[in-house]
């Protein structure tokens, strides 16, 4: 029970992603017992949504430190 302290919104974004993809596998597999098909769904969905925050917020920094470095950068020789 080691992983039991992570929480479940801390995973990377490779991590996200693969189990989407466990869990699209699963499904169109045909394998997930119909009582388990909408629990699947649901934390595909979550899943997805925290996946898309991860990318927001990872555009958001690169795009910060894009603009600290053109603010930094001398003004070119452009005439």
């Amino acid at each position: 029970m080691a992983g039991s302290n992570k929480k479940k919104s801390e995973f990377t974004y490779a991590e996200g992603t693969a189990e989407i993809e466990a869990i699209l596998d699963e499904i169109e597999s045909g394998s997930v017992d119909i009582d388990v098909l909408s629990e699947r769904v649901e934390r595909a969905s979550q899943l997805i949504k925290a996946c898309k925050e991860k990318l927001t917020g990872t555009e958001l920094r690169v795009s910060k430190v894009v603009e600290e470095l053109t603010a930094q950068s001398p003004p070119s020789e452009e005439d």
